[in-house]
């Protein structure tokens, strides 16, 4: 595989002049964006892990006084296949949180939370009870759609991603009990009226729920990665999308794999600030489009190691990657996944005097690549650890990068290479749809003297220009 040099990665205001400035206008309403107040239609959370003894912690915000219904599905981090999903009913102001925490060989997603879920998680009770035996649900994560060449082993499903996808919301007034979804998800002394009433609204969404309206941008996320035995803890936010769905409903039944990132709007104008400049475009398909969002041909962050038994973990994850791979393959990735679905990376590190740099090759990593071969990143959500410490510990999906020609503490540039197989990019742009963050834990050796951080990664745009 070659990079074409013919193709050059330019500036956008370089881009702007050779196309005659199409792709500089003004922003559209609605345009699907990347939410700049973190805020949106759909939430894409770039990591859970429950291995080597963390939990993952999350929440979902309902910001307005909207009654509003949201698919949860989990991915596992080799190819994105789903290991459950289920839809959660927010009331007006609400908040839903759960953990996803290891159980067996594998993990469950577990909350003590009251709103209402459909199907109600296992375990929940008769809502006049819930407030005070304080029952939790929970539903285990599943290898039943584990079928592909990576196998189907249960410990897949205790790493990986989530995203949430709002489906629909209503102003029907809560106090009304002929308003049977909202009457009956209104929290009255904390405790919804009655979950089972909402629950058996999805037996029929298209009789029940067809008059919900189209979503809107009012869901706020976080997450917690936490491991309770050694005192450590890593705090993250979600890449929040807009106006992902304008048309109307997407509301699905609970068991159905829809509504996924190819259920926005089937043409999208999508806008993105770069170098303060306000990019747009028109795109086909709602997967092409949060692609585009996403896309980067660079990813930069910090890294440190070393002192204070300090350690650092990049989460590296491309959240629309299974549409290009999953079965077959399209750009921008270059590769059909078969138990790995690997493309090239390069990485360039910089200490912290001088803006030292050097550009690593094959033999800065570990495991180390084939000779004349790159390195790669493989899976959908991959983790990258520094110097060989690890925040997350042990996994699948590591990548391990050598610091030591430049020290131990610094700054890099993950470049995305282009390769034959995807010269043209997606709709002019080049690199790949990625999020994550940095990770950096000091580690006192002492559950009581720990600090953990964490950055979300700056991404450098690309495009691509004959």
């Amino acid at each position: 595989m070659k990079f074409d040099i013919r193709k050059k990665l330019v500036t956008l205001a370089v881009a702007s002049a050779v196309s005659g400035g199409a792709m500089l206008m003004a922003a559209p309403a609605h345009a699907m964006n990347v939410s700049q107040n973190n805020v949106g239609q759909v939430l894409l959370f770039p990591y859970y892990t429950v291995k080597n003894g963390f939990d993952t912690l999350f929440s979902v915000t309902n910001t307005s006084d909207k009654t509003a219904v949201f698919k949860i599905r989990f991915r596992e981090a080799l190819n994105s296949r789903e290991v459950r999903d289920f839809n959660v009913i927010l009331s007006p102001y609400d908040v839903w949180n759960g953990v996803i925490t290891a159980s067996g060989d594998g993990a469950v997603v577990r909350t003590w939370d009251k709103t209402c879920t459909s199907p109600r998680l296992p375990g929940m009770v008769a809502n006049a009870d819930r407030a005070a035996d304080g029952a939790k649900g929970e539903v285990a994560f599943t290898n039943s759609l584990l079928t592909d060449s990576a196998g189907s082993s249960l410990s897949r499903v205790q790493e990986g991603y989530f995203e949430v996808i709002l489906m629909g919301v209503s102003d029907r007034d809560t106090a009304t009990s002929t308003n049977t979804l909202e009457y009956n998800a209104k929290h009255v002394s904390n405790v919804p009226r009655d979950c089972a009433t909402v629950d058996n609204l999805f037996l029929d969404v298209g009789t029940n729920l067809a008059y919900l309206d189209a979503p809107v941008n009012i869901l706020k996320g976080h997450v917690t990665y936490i491991n309770v035995a050694s005192g450590k803890a890593i705090d993250a936010e979600p890449t929040a999308i807009e106006n992902f769905q304008t048309g109307g409903n997407i509301v699905y039944a609970p068991g159905d794999v829809r509504p996924d990132l190819a259920y926005g709007d089937a043409v999208s104008t999508i806008n993105f600030l770069d170098n303060g400049n306000v990019v747009s475009n028109v795109v086909v398909g709602s997967e092409d489009a949060v692609t585009n969002l996403l896309q980067a041909s660079s990813v930069i962050n910090e890294f440190a190691t070393g002192g204070g038994n300090t350690s650092t973990s990049w989460v590296v994850t491309f959240p629309t990657k299974h549409h290009y791979t999953d079965g077959t393959v399209a750009a921008p990735f270059s590769a059909t996944f078969t138990s790995v679905s690997c493309d090239d990376i390069s990485v360039t590190l910089y200490n912290r005097e001088e803006a030292t740099e050097i550009n690593v090759g094959e033999t800065q990593f570990s495991p180390a690549p084939p000779e004349g071969s790159p390195a790669t990143l493989c899976y959908e959500a991959n983790v990258i650890d520094f110097n060989s410490s690890s925040v997350f510990g042990s996994g699948t999906n590591r990548l391990t990068i050598d610091t030591s020609a430049v020290g131990s503490s610094g700054w890099a540039r993950l470049s995305f290479i282009e390769d034959d197989a995807a010269e043209t990019g997606l709709n002019g742009m080049a690199g790949l749809p990625a999020i994550g963050f940095s990770a950096i834990m000091r580690d006192g050796t002492d559950a009581t003297v720990n600090y953990g951080s964490s950055t979300e990664h700056t991404i450098v745009r690309g495009y691509i220009v004959d």
